[in-house]
């Protein structure tokens, strides 16, 4: 099965030179908690936004979100695939990178957005529990502790 077939293609995205304040804002009104960052100048993904990224920047920068912008608090290590991968490709790179959701990129624009809960919803409707193991061991990869040197940011 092809990313595309499984992936949201309706993706809220905010750029690289707003405010953490509007990116809360469009996380609440979407029940979101992660955003696609794209670049003001050329509309490519720079990075992605989650709440826990949001609220540890305002904490360790000391600032209310209404003024930090998103690009100092974005990832910018972004695990990506594209939409003709295939579904098992994209439960690697999620395991590999220890990530619930991966944009998905062709020809440099974003595309859609498959997580883990896109594939839990199809292993679910499916009788195969081969699916099932997949995503569970998926999701184990994802939750294992990170090294610590990992977790530092530059």
């Amino acid at each position: 099965m092809k990313v595309r077939e499984v992936m949201v293609s309706k993706v809220i995205t905010c750029k690289d030179t707003a405010l953490l304040g509007d990116a809360a804002k469009l996380m609440w009104e979407h029940d979101i908690g992660f955003i696609p960052v794209v670049s003001e100048d050329d509309g490519a993904v720079v990075g992605v936004i989650t709440d826990r990224d949001g609220f540890l920047a305002a904490y360790f920068q000391g600032k209310p979100l209404w003024d930090i912008q998103v690009k100092s608090a974005m990832s910018t290590r972004i695990a990506s695939c594209g939409p003709d991968a295939e579904v098992d490709e994209a439960e690697q790179i999620m395991s590999e990178f220890q990530v619930h959701r991966l944009p998905v990129i062709e020809n440099g624009k974003l595309v859609g957005v498959i997580s883990i809960k896109d594939l839990a919803r199809r292993a679910a409707g499916d009788v195969n529990e081969l699916l099932e193991e997949e995503v569970a061991l998926t999701l184990g990869a994802i939750c294992q502790p990170r090294a610590a040197e990992s977790l530092v940011r530059g």
